[in-house]
């Protein structure tokens, strides 16, 4: 049982990510937003606490091999793809459910 959550280390793919979502919500409502990036921030929280959380993902490219995935919290379209390796939780990518994200990583 894990006492203290992981180290979260997130990757510019990652921030790239939010940041892009963020902007998309920025120019409809300012506050939706502002609770996308609160989620992004408590769902990784979370995800560092309880790393097994996530469903382990099958992608063909030996990069990935460790990588979970899970919703943000009330933003369920999108999915938090990360890897727990030691004391660090490394936040890969954000997406929205839609993309093709399998064609992504398989790509590496």
């Amino acid at each position: 049982m894990r006492v203290a959550p992981l180290i979260v280390d997130i990757t510019e793919d990652a921030q790239a990510d939010v940041a892009e979502i963020g902007f998309y919500y920025a120019q409809r409502d300012r506050e939706v937003e502002s609770r996308f990036y609160r989620a992004v921030d408590e769902t990784i929280q979370m995800l560092a606490s309880s790393p097994e959380l996530g469903e382990r993902c099958r992608f063909r490219s030996p990069e990935t091999k460790g990588m979970r995935v899970w919703l943000v919290a009330g933003f369920s379209n999108y999915l938090i793809f990360y890897r727990p390796s030691g004391d660090v939780l490394e936040v890969k990518r954000i997406f929205h459910g839609a993309r093709n994200y399998a064609k992504i990583f398989n790509k590496k």
